[in-house]
């Protein structure tokens, strides 16, 4: 996956570098790269169900809270206000 370019007799450096960034374009170097920066590991069994429980914990509290009054029904989200 590593591109080598050797410098011939008498080139100069901008022509090299423009060889360089032609077989790198060629070899699908970046595309492949840029890929797998945003691939995503799959989660395992474990992650999912612990995850899972933390939400089933997290709504049984919210519930507990909104049973006795602590918190209200209503949602939370005050980035769209009704005017």
């Amino acid at each position: 996956m590593a591109v080598e370019v050797k410098r011939k007799a008498n080139e100069n450096t901008y022509s090299l570098l423009r060889r360089f960034s032609d077989k790198v374009k060629k070899g699908r170097v970046l595309t492949l790269t840029k890929g797998n920066m945003y691939h995503a590991k799959k989660r395992n069994a474990r992650q999912i169900k612990k995850d899972a429980l933390r939400r089933k914990e997290y709504r049984a509290k919210r519930e507990y809270l909104i049973k006795i009054g602590k918190i209200s029904d209503e949602p939370t989200n005050t980035k769209f206000k009704k005017r």
